[in-house]
C-alpha cells in the first residue's frame, strides 16, 4: 500500500528577514553610479554652522578605512529596508532621499584621499630607506679612507709620531663625529707636509697619505654629513588632518541615517535599522541597562559615555550619549 508523503510548508520570511546583502556585492563606485551625484546644496546645508575643528575632532575617533569598509553595505541595507517598507512606514523614517547620495558622494571622497594618502606615506617610507642605506654606504666609505689614511700615515711617520693621530682622529659613532675625525686628519697631514716640505711631505706621498689624500678625506667628510643632513619631505597633498576632517563628515551623515531609521524603529518594531560593522561601536547608543562595548581591536576608543544598543526589539530609552555633531539636523 502506497504511503502518501505530506509536505510541509515553508517557514514564512517575512520582508524584514530578508537576507542581507553581501558587503562584497556592492561597492562605492557601484552606488555612485546608481544613485548619482549628492545635492551640493543640500550638502551646504548638512554641514553649515559645524566647525571645522569640531568635525576633526569627531573624525579622529575612528580609523577611516572602518568607514570606507562599511559606507556600501551600510548604504546597500539601508535602500533594502527602506524598499520593504509599506508607504506608512516609510513615512516614519523622516529622513531626506539626498542623504544616501551624500553618503555614498563623501565616503567615496575618503576612500580617494585614503588611497593618496596611502601612497604618500609609503613613497615617504621608501626614501627614508633609500636615505638610510645611502647613510650607511658613506659611514662604511668614510670609516675605511679612514683607516686606509691611518695605516698609512703610521708607515711613512713610524709608531712614535702617531700620539697626535690618535688623539685627533676620534670615534665614528655619529655621522658628525666621522666627519671630524676625517677633517682632523688632513687637517695633520696638510700641517706635516708645511712643517717639513723636504723629508715628510715626500714620505706622505710615497705611502699615499700626501695632498690627495687630505682633500679625499675632506670630501668624504662632506659626503658624510650631507647624507645624514637629508630629511625626507612629509608628504602634504593629503595631510592627516584633511582626512580627520574628511571622516568626520562621513561620521556625520552616517549618525543621521541611522538616528531616521532607530527614532522609526521605537515606533514600529518591524522596520529595522541598517547594518554596521566595523564603525558600529562609535554609533551605537545605550540604554540604562546597557553596558559598555569596546571598540574592535585596533579601533579608536569611543569617549567615555558611550556604550551599545543593537538592532534588538526597542526599549524605553531612560539615557542616551551625546550625539554625533549635526545628528539633530
Amino acid at each position: 500500500m502506497a504511503t502518501s508523503k505530506t509536505k510541509k510548508p515553508a517557514p514564512a520570511t517575512s520582508p524584514a528577514e530578508a537576507p542581507i546583502v553581501s558587503p562584497t556585492t556592492v561597492t562605492l563606485d557601484a552606488l555612485a553610479r546608481e544613485l548619482g551625484p549628492a545635492d551640493g546644496a543640500f550638502a551646504a546645508r548638512t554641514y553649515a554652522g559645524i566647525p571645522e575643528e569640531d568635525l576633526v575632532a569627531e573624525g579622529t575617533r575612528i580609523d577611516s578605512q572602518s568607514l570606507i569598509d562599511d559606507a556600501p553595505h551600510f548604504v546597500a541595507s539601508a535602500r533594502r529596508i527602506l524598499g520593504s517598507l509599506s508607504g506608512s512606514q516609510r513615512a516614519k523614517v523622516r529622513m531626506p532621499d539626498a542623504l544616501l547620495p551624500l553618503l555614498v558622494a563623501e565616503a567615496g571622497r575618503l576612500q580617494a584621499m585614503k588611497r593618496a594618502h596611502d601612497a604618500e606615506a609609503t613613497e615617504a617610507a621608501g626614501a627614508r630607506a633609500a636615505l638610510e642605506v645611502q647613510g650607511r654606504s658613506a659611514m662604511r666609505d668614510g670609516i675605511g679612507e679612514r683607516d686606509l689614511c691611518y695605516d698609512g700615515l703610521r708607515n711613512a711617520l713610524g709608531a712614535r709620531r702617531m700620539a697626535r693621530v690618535d688623539a685627533v682622529v676620534g670615534r665614528a659613532d655619529s655621522p658628525e663625529s666621522l666627519a671630524k675625525g676625517l677633517e682632523a686628519l688632513a687637517s695633520f697631514i696638510e700641517e706635516t707636509r708645511r712643517a717639513d716640505p723636504a723629508q715628510d711631505a715626500q714620505l706622505l706621498e710615497d705611502y699615499g697619505v700626501g695632498a690627495d689624500c687630505a682633500a679625499s678625506l675632506r670630501a668624504t667628510a662632506q659626503r658624510v654629513r650631507g647624507v645624514a643632513s637629508v630629511q625626507v619631505a612629509a608628504g602634504r597633498r593629503v595631510t592627516q588632518r584633511a582626512l580627520d576632517l574628511q571622516d568626520g563628515r562621513v561620521a556625520i551623515v552616517i549618525e543621521k541615517i541611522l538616528r531616521a531609521f532607530r527614532a522609526a524603529r521605537r515606533v514600529d518594531g518591524t522596520i529595522l535599522v541598517p547594518e554596521l560593522n566595523k564603525a558600529a561601536w562609535m554609533f551605537e547608543a545605550r540604554s540604562g541597562s546597557a553596558g559598555k562595548k569596546a571598540p574592535p581591536p585596533g579601533q579608536k576608543p569611543p569617549p567615555a559615555g558611550s556604550g551599545a544598543q543593537g538592532d534588538a526589539p526597542p526599549v524605553p530609552v531612560t539615557e542616551e550619549t551625546t550625539p554625533i555633531l549635526g545628528a539633530d539636523g
